[in-house]
């Protein structure tokens, strides 16, 4: 029998380091309409309604805002056990520890430009009750149609220095995960990013180059949420909207490398940026490649904003309320 090219299932959570927990705790919760399914001293569990896992998303109280750690959920418990192993043999390994609320003990690790990750096996399938219960079965909490109402996690995007990319691109292919889509300045030069999947979406993880970063930086660029289609992207926008909030680019447009419709809205708590998003399409060929160049935005194929040049202007990829590429301050 064909034994699984890959460690992982699913990407399971991601925590945010946040300067202000209590100001990104009221956003997500009550703007963007996720549900608190846990607390600690200084940490928030959230997720949407479609998620099942115990949660999506941890906040975390911190000096500085940036990204804590993105947890991976193994395909078994065998597989849990080889990834440990393959994650020690080439010196990414940095241990294990109990666990979470909402998963058993993880083994900790770090790619190659200094992102934390985690990968467990054991985790809580969290079906709710009562007010938060569903008549649907394969629905672990029901659509109260709460604040901008996302259903799911989607994907996270983060940042590596200049040259970084190819370390990246094969630690994440040596993982088993695919890579259906990457951006090149042209067929001469290296890879400057690239998405990384491990099943059918688009993508799981997003792999940039920042060349205004320096190495090790693990600078997190944003967190992702999908909803059924583009109305309730145009819905959820007004609702940002009536709250204050802006979209960073502007009007609404379209990813070019995976079609994704999206906005983006800060979190006025940690400065992370969060996209909702609708719409891409699905990969499943294992050998499936679209080849991107920087030249055409891959980001925006409507036109609308192009953060990538903005980085030949010396600006740190991170986009500000009013659709200008800030400094990042994370």
């Amino acid at each position: 029998m064909a034994k699984n090219p890959h460690y992982f299932s699913q990407m399971a959570h991601v925590e945010v380091l946040t300067a202000d927990l209590e100001k990104s705790v009221h956003f997500f919760g009550e703007v963007v309409g996720m549900d608190i399914t846990g607390r600690e001293e200084n940490s928030v569990y959230l997720r949407a309604w479609g998620d099942y896992f115990h949660h999506t998303l941890k906040l975390t109280q911190s000096k500085a805002s940036g990204l804590g750690h993105i947890g991976w959920r193994a395909d078994s418990p065998e597989a849990l056990e080889e990834a440990v192993a393959y994650l020690e043999s080439i010196g990414a390994g940095r241990g294990w520890y109990d666990g979470d609320q909402g998963h058993g003990r993880a083994f900790r690790f770090q790619s190659p430009e200094g992102h934390m990750h985690e990968v467990f096996w054991e985790v809580e399938w969290l079906r709710e009750d009562g007010e938060r219960g569903s008549v649907y079965a394969d629905r672990y909490a029901s659509n109260r149609m709460k604040g901008a109402n996302p259903r799911r996690f989607d994907h996270v995007t983060y940042m590596v220095a200049k040259g970084k990319y190819p370390e990246e691109k094969a630690f994440w292919k040596a993982l088993g995960f695919k890579n259906p889509d990457e951006i090149r300045i042209s067929d001469e030069q290296p890879p400057i990013g690239g998405l990384h999947t491990l099943a059918n979406l688009s993508h799981d993880i997003a792999v940039f180059t920042d060349p205004n970063i320096e190495p090790n930086q693990a600078v997190l660029n944003h967190i992702c949420w999908n909803v059924d289609s583009r109305e309730e992207v145009l819905l959820a926008l007004d609702y940002f909207i009536e709250k204050g909030f802006k979209s960073v680019m502007g009007a609404p447009t379209r990813h070019k490398a995976d079609e994704g419709f999206f906005i983006y809205i800060m979190d006025p708590g940690s400065g992370i940026l969060f996209e909702y998003y609708a719409c891409a399409r699905l990969v499943f060929a294992p050998d499936h490649l679209d080849v991107h160049y920087l030249k055409d935005n891959p980001n925006d194929a409507w036109g609308a904003a192009n953060p990538f040049a903005e980085m030949g202007k010396g600006k740190k990829l991170g986009l500000s309320e009013d659709g200008t590429v800030r400094p990042a301050d994370i």
